[in-house]
């Protein structure tokens, strides 16, 4: 088929912008976005499909496998002959330039797995995106803390069961973060580190661990990035 002639001044051109050709691949994903999803690990491969979606996705691990020797032990709660299926926060996107294999939309590259739980295990997809900078808790003594924007949130059970303070100061290192707040009444310290971390009660898997310090008391536990990440 010959090409179209160009308009000429007889020809009869519409002001209307051309459509754009459709096409089917995704729109391009940002890898420093955090993705959410259910992975499912089973013998021969793994997938990966994103919250808010009805098609799986080949899974492609550029990890070193750690969400099959962190789960190695695990069974699948509808049957050990079933894959298991972990909700995950994770770094990846997706291979536009690759070819979906049979049986699947498209291929999930992921590079960094930040948090994974057993399906059911937590609300999973059934919760938002959480607005946090970073979140950290652990056990025995229990504790949590959150940074966001504008303050750094202390929670325990005891007496003072709360404690907000501003504008917490930031301080980068290599492979940590650490934050410092203080009022006239408590001081937090909070260290974020490049360390996995396994809560010992939950299970869960974390790819970063917590030390934190209030008011010269210490504690220990693991921390999770949220979608407002460092």
């Amino acid at each position: 088929m010959a090409p179209a002639a160009a308009p000429t001044a007889d020809t009869a051109t519409s002001s209307q912008p051309s459509e754009a050709p459709a096409t089917s691949e995704p729109p391009a994903e940002s890898g420093l976005a955090i993705k959410r999803g259910i992975v499912t690990l089973a013998p021969d491969r793994a997938s990966f499909r994103p919250c808010g979606e009805q098609k799986d996705l080949l899974l492609v691990d550029q990890t070193d496998g750690v969400l099959k020797r962190e789960f190695s032990g695990e069974k699948d709660a509808n049957g050990a002959d079933q894959g298991l299926k972990l909700y995950i926060e994770a770094y990846g996107e997706r291979a536009i330039d690759q070819p979906a294999p049979e049986g699947f939309a498209g291929t999930f590259l992921l590079e960094e797995a930040l948090f994974a739980a057993p399906d059911g295990q937590t609300r999973g997809c059934d919760s938002p995106p959480q607005d946090y900078i970073v979140a950290a808790r652990g056990n025995e003594p229990f504790w949590g803390a959150e940074v966001t924007e504008a303050a750094l949130l202390w929670r325990q059970p005891e007496d003072p069961k709360e404690i907000s303070i501003a504008a917490p100061q930031t301080q980068d290192s290599e492979g940590a973060v650490s934050y410092v707040a203080a009022n006239p009444e408590h001081r937090i310290e909070l260290l974020i580190e490049a360390q996995a971390c396994r809560d010992d009660m939950s299970g869960e898997y974390f790819a970063y661990s917590a030390r934190a310090t209030l008011d010269g008391k210490k504690y220990t536990g693991c921390a999770r990035i949220g979608s407002r990440s460092f």
